[in-house]
């Protein structure tokens, strides 16, 4: 179904764009604001089609700091559609963008007639002086200029260097810059046909002052605001860009990989989940047996040496959770009872009018014509963990007499929590399910890390000092394991 409504998409937007594009034609000799016009009814389109069809809906914050004249717009480029974003509620203004855009067939042709500044990235000199005097002409004709500081199309989780060009454009013209940031990159990715139903947010920043500065500096003071959204907005702090940290995301993401390796009479299954973010070889053991974590430049003959070398342990752990029974994992169905913070909520299907009613505190409600369940269950409880973590955060790290930490969801294979030495700490989304007192035990652990970062004598009599009952709840988590991990 899902592929099908995309498909559908496909062929409206298909469909659509020559005849828009030919009323944009049409309109030039008789209506000035012609092809402005039709180009955002165009784009409003295909963003209402995008909510109906595919389930991307969205919502915007800030418009009170879009001012009535001249700005320059800096904004991260993930997907096509913050580019539809703009023509279809934004003020007048003009994209700069890569010349290779305006040979498009029909769209190409449509973007023509919107005053693009338009650039050929390879001439980086000859760019940089046409974005600065074609930008402060379109500057004084009262429109906007929107400016993707990195360059390029830039997946969700990484970002580029940021170009001092627009900085310097609106020092120049002494005109504000207006910061933007957005998530349409983790639902509306590049290359996929389907897309993840969600909801976009965009927020758009306070403006900043560029007359009499550097404008280096200004692009500094907007790249901070954007990067901090956006590690607000997708949880997690952005990776640098570049063709190898693509290819490196591609292997790491993927699920684990089954392997063999006979140890004496025994033959053992596991599996290797290759990580970015490790720097050695972590064993896991839970109720799907062994996962072994790993760096990317680790061999399987490095992993195979290490479980040789843990062995004792192994067995150990492998009989522990074969002495425990494993709960069946959920259908999604409607009316199937899930786990939520020590109890159950109802898992209810409802269509998007029916979700207009007040909602029951005992019932988790998607409309799974905007996709899989087990993908909107997800999501539904990942948006309620993050407030909920940063509640019991905040009470922990009160009682500990230090500053609230960032908190971000995580998606472990086997830590219910951790902190780096930044002082950042993660939580995992499957947590929310456990119980408040679970919940608090982790959450005790972590804060009492932003003191210790080991596991000694003195960080466990803090975690005593400000959770007493830890050990009660640390035993009954471990009981617990095989529910809260079960999706």
């Amino acid at each position: 179904m899902t592929a099908l409504r995309a498909l559908l998409y496909f062929c409206c937007q298909l469909v659509t764009t020559p005849v828009y594009v030919i009323l944009m034609m049409i309109s030039v000799p008789f209506w000035k604001a012609g092809p402005r016009y039709f180009s955002g009814a165009w784009c409003r389109l295909m963003i209402r089609l995008g909510s109906l069809l595919l389930g991307v809906r969205y919502t915007v914050s800030g418009w009170e700091h879009v001012p009535e004249g001249p700005c320059v717009v800096l904004v991260k480029h993930q997907s096509q559609w913050e580019t539809m974003f703009f023509p279809a509620f934004f003020p007048p203004h003009s994209f700069v963008l890569k010349q290779e855009i305006l040979a498009i067939p029909f769209f190409g042709w449509g973007m023509r007639l919107l005053e693009p500044i338009a650039i050929d990235r390879d001439q980086r000199r000859e760019a940089f002086q046409q974005v600065q005097i074609q930008g402060q002409a379109r500057l004084k004709a009262g429109l906007k200029v929107i400016i993707f500081p990195e360059g390029t199309r830039v997946p969700s989780g990484f970002r580029a260097r940021y170009a001092p060009g627009g900085g310097q454009l609106g020092a120049a013209a002494g005109v504000p810059i207006l910061p933007m940031a957005h998530n349409a990159g983790e639902y509306w990715k590049k290359g996929i046909l389907a897309k993840h139903p969600g909801t976009i947010t965009v927020r758009i920043g306070p403006l900043i002052p560029a007359t009499g500065r550097d404008g280096t500096e200004v692009t500094r003071d907007a790249e901070a605001w954007i990067e901090k959204q956006m590690e607000d907005l997708t949880g997690r702090v952005a990776k640098p860009y570049s063709r190898k940290s693509i290819a490196v995301a591609a292997l790491t993401s993927r699920p684990p990989r089954r392997h063999r390796l006979r140890i004496g009479d025994q033959d053992l299954q596991y599996s290797v989940a290759r990580r970015t973010r490790r720097r050695s070889i972590g064993l896991l053991v839970d109720h799907t047996g062994l996962t072994v974590a790993i760096p990317p430049w680790v061999s399987i003959g490095s992993v195979e040496q290490a479980i040789r070398d843990q062995w004792p342990w192994v067995q150990k752990k492998l009989q522990h959770w074969r002495e425990r029974a494993v709960p069946e994992a959920p259908q999604f169905r409607d009316g199937e009872s899930l786990p939520w913070l020590g109890g159950t909520r109802t898992l209810r299907y409802a269509s998007v009018q029916l979700s207009l009613l007040p909602q029951d505190d005992g019932v988790i409600e998607v409309d799974p014509d905007l996709g899989p369940v087990k993908f909107l269950v997800q999501n539904w409880y990942r948006a309620q963990a993050l407030p909920l973590f940063r509640e019991r955060v905040a009470v922990f790290a009160e009682k500990l007499g230090v500053p609230i930490p960032p908190v971000r969801l995580s998606n472990a294979l086997g830590r219910w929590g951790s902190c780096n030495e930044r002082g950042e700490i993660r939580l995992n989304w499957r947590l929310v399910k456990a119980s408040v007192a679970e919940i608090d035990y982790v959450v005790a652990h972590e804060v009492a890390h932003l003191k210790h970062l080991n596991h000694g004598q003195d960080f466990w009599q803090l975690v005593a000092q400000l959770y007493p009952n830890y050990e009660t709840a640390s035993a009954a988590l471990d009981r617990n394991d095989p529910l809260y991990r079960r999706f």
